[in-house]
């Protein structure tokens, strides 16, 4: 069987939906390192200028703090009050008691001399680096003079310009990335519930492709009805019932057409092929509901009459058949006679009955039938002897033989 067009084949996500993707995830990683790069060096470069600050106050204030000289050591804070960046700066002993403190509230404001706290608390070790608090940075140097420190100072520095710039930028890049985050999520989402859309899609067409092979593949391709193999597929189906169940019993009808020959002698092949798409017509006509047809080649039929297991019942149903084809077939003007011989087998008496065998007890009654007479309806009886012994069939179906009028 040929491989349906739409075959299943699981689609991928489309190729610029995943460019899109690591573009924005790389562009975001490029952006981090970047980012971070810059604040290292920015936060360097302030570090080394708060470090320089910071020793050379140490320098001028380790003699001043020798002599105990508070107002120079006052004079030389002011100095470096200046900078606007200083927020505070304390001078203590090496037990922290402080001796100079100036501090200013915010930046554009004047250094005011405080007196309070008169004790603060300095680290137990000679720190490294700043200390951040909330918006200010601290740092404690170590006043010495040789190999104990002789006291300590504490600069406070505001955040610069440079490092509010660095905490907004911060802030969107977080805002970015979240957003680019978001999209990529929602992009790759989107292609998924698309790509499942169209696997579905496929997935649908396949099997509706596949279904309409198979059905070419069981069915007859002039009159659409099951074909040999598939009248089989369905009779079988109906056999795999439960021995009890009403639909295993069965009435295979072979019927093969009256001088259906001389119509494809006198008027050709294309006025035959129009008869048996009529007469498929009608046997359609004669079908109950889950009833099966098919044709088998040439001019025979066959019929599945299911639950059917009283052999007058099935008389009745195929001498309708017989007599129904009788009527004539009209195609342009140009009027068509025919008929049909038919043989019926029932396996109401032994529901366990393989099917060649149901088929085959059909086929000999069918071929008694079609020797003995036009219009022919014969019953076969279970186990009826082989097609190839004439004498015998009659005399073991002949009391079942039917015509109609």
């Amino acid at each position: 069987m040929t491989e349906p067009r739409g075959s299943l084949r699981e689609a991928r996500l489309p190729a610029w939906t995943l460019l899109a993707s690591v573009s924005v995830l790389i562009g975001l990683v490029i952006g981090g390192a970047s980012y971070r790069d810059s604040r290292q060096l920015i936060e360097q470069s302030q570090e080394r200028a708060r470090t320089a600050l910071a020793d050379g106050l140490k320098v001028a204030l380790s003699d001043l703090l020798v002599i105990s000289d508070y107002a120079g050591m006052e004079s030389r804070l002011e100095q470096a009050m200046a900078d606007p960046s200083l927020a505070s700066a304390v001078v203590t002993d090496r037990a922290g008691k402080v001796l100079v403190h100036l501090r200013r509230e915010r930046p554009e404001a004047e250094a005011i001399l405080q007196f309070e706290p008169a004790r603060i608390t300095p680290p137990a070790t000679q720190p490294t680096g700043s200390r951040r608090s909330g918006s200010l940075s601290i740092r404690w140097s170590a006043i010495d003079a040789g190999v104990e420190p002789l006291g300590w100072l504490q600069l406070r520095i505001w955040s610069s310009s440079t490092d509010m710039v660095l905490a907004l930028l911060a802030r969107q890049y977080l805002v970015l990335g979240g957003l680019a985050t978001v999209l990529v999520g929602t992009l790759l989402v989107s292609a998924k519930q698309t790509l499942r859309r169209q696997n579905r899609k496929r997935e649908l067409l396949y099997l509706k492709e596949k279904a309409e092979l198979e059905h070419r593949a069981l069915s007859d391709p002039l009159t659409g009805v099951w074909n040999r193999l598939g009248v089989e597929q369905q009779l079988q189906r109906l056999l795999a019932q439960p021995l009890s169940a009403p639909q295993r019993q069965v009435a295979v009808c072979m019927i093969d057409l009256d001088d259906f020959k001389p119509v494809n002698d006198s008027y050709g092949h294309a006025v035959g092929d129009q008869v048996l798409v009529a007469v498929t017509r009608r046997l359609r006509g004669f079908l109950r509901k889950d009833d099966i047809l098919g044709r088998l080649g040439g001019d025979e039929f066959i019929l599945i009459f299911h639950g059917c297991a009283d052999p007058q019942i099935c008389r009745k149903l195929a001498t309708r058949i017989v007599i129904g084809l009788k009527a004539p077939f009209f195609f342009d003007g140009l009027q068509v006679r025919i008929g049909a011989s038919i043989g019926i087998a029932l396996n109401a008496t032994d529901p366990s009955e393989p099917m060649q065998s149901l088929l085959g007890r059909a086929d000999q009654a069918m071929y008694v039938a079609k020797h003995g007479g036009k219009g022919l309806l014969i019953i076969a009886e279970a186990h009826a002897p082989s097609p190839r012994d004439e004498t015998s069939e009659r005399l073991a179906i002949g009391h079942t033989a039917d015509s109609a009028p």
